[in-house]
């Protein structure tokens, strides 16, 4: 039978450490980076370091405002909601600017923009949408990239995860770095769902689909590329909900990968990937008659207790700590 497996940022996590890696983590260096003023850049000058904290703290706020159920009716259809009720059924009452997740990040900037929309029309909040989510999607990249100490996380596996590995048909990883191919002699077998620090992102990418369609934007964009920070413009997808960055402009590398992820079949096991996130794929999951069986590795009985609300398919559950010292 078909194996298939599905990776999260739980193995950077494991061999990393939490105290790197972790959401929590993330936004702590990122924090600790707007204060030593390194995106001011980022932003052609326009945001003062102050300004940048400002906008994560407004954002917090709408993740608190959220937990209060205050802000429901700003939501574009059932996927937001079922997120938002996520937000309401597992946050604590007051978050911090460290304590949110990362891709609730852009889920409280999308309603951050549907409240401009409703208070001053299209043209502003689409102005706001563009600042906004191009600063979090780079600050938050970069936060993840670690000055770029993320990709050497595999020189801490256990011996025994090549194997483990390799004995599946297709591996999916939600990561952006290279950590799985360095252990793999057949690298092809990894799909990044959501991109690789190592690939142009559309927009820096003159011969994309969004190129084509958007030239006279791409080409500021290109121009005002920071030279020593070429991972902030690959391909990665920083989004509340995937394949809705581009609109309906989908790249068809982006489109191959979702394809491929809807055919598997047989046999899928989940490790690494917290049920706070990643809605769309849960969805892809529980539409795809052919997958049998879901085996999903949790790090706490949190995530056990929660995954149930996402996934709709007999769940065999197993400790992720069982699997990780099974590889010592």
């Amino acid at each position: 039978m078909e194996k298939n497996l599905l990776v999260g940022n739980g193995i950077n996590i494991q061999f990393g450490g939490a105290e790197i890696y972790s959401s929590s983590a993330t936004m702590s260096r990122i924090v600790t980076n707007i204060k030593n003023n390194k995106y001011t850049i980022l932003t052609e000058n326009s945001l003062t370091p102050k300004e940048q904290l400002e906008i994560l703290n407004g954002l917090t706020k709408i993740i608190n405002n959220i937990k209060s159920g205050k802000l429901q009716k700003y939501a574009d259809g059932l996927l937001m909601l079922i997120e938002l009720d996520r937000i309401k059924r597992t946050y604590p009452n007051t978050s911090t600017i460290t304590s949110v997740f990362l891709e609730d990040y852009f889920l409280a900037a999308e309603i951050n923009n549907n409240m401009y929309k409703d208070i001053d029309g299209d043209e502003l909040s689409n102005f706001h949408r563009k600042i906004i989510f191009r600063l979090l999607h780079q600050i938050i990249v970069d936060g993840i990239y670690n000055d770029g100490l993320i990709n050497e996380v595999h020189k801490n596996f256990y011996p025994g995860i090549k194997d483990y590995l390799s004995s599946f048909t297709n591996i999916f990883s939600t990561n952006y770095d290279y950590n799985l191919e360095a252990v793999l002699e057949n690298p092809k077998s990894i799909c990044h769902l959501h991109g690789e620090f190592g690939k142009l992102a559309p927009e820096y990418d003159i011969h994309s689909l969004y190129y084509s369609q958007n030239k006279e934007e791409c080409d500021r964009l290109i121009k005002n590329r920071v030279s020593d920070m070429a991972h902030i413009y690959g391909n990665t997808i920083m989004s509340w909900s995937w394949l809705d960055k581009y609109g309906e402009l989908i790249e068809p590398d982006t489109k191959s990968k979702e394809d491929l992820f809807k055919s598997i079949k047989g046999q899928l096991e989940i490790v690494g990937l917290a049920p706070a996130n990643d809605e769309h794929l849960f969805l892809l999951i529980n539409q795809n008659p052919n997958i049998k069986s879901v085996t999903y590795y949790y790090f706490n009985d949190t995530d056990r207790l929660e995954l149930p609300h996402h996934i709709k398919k007999p769940i065999t559950f197993k400790q992720v700590s069982k699997l990780w010292d099974s590889m010592k």
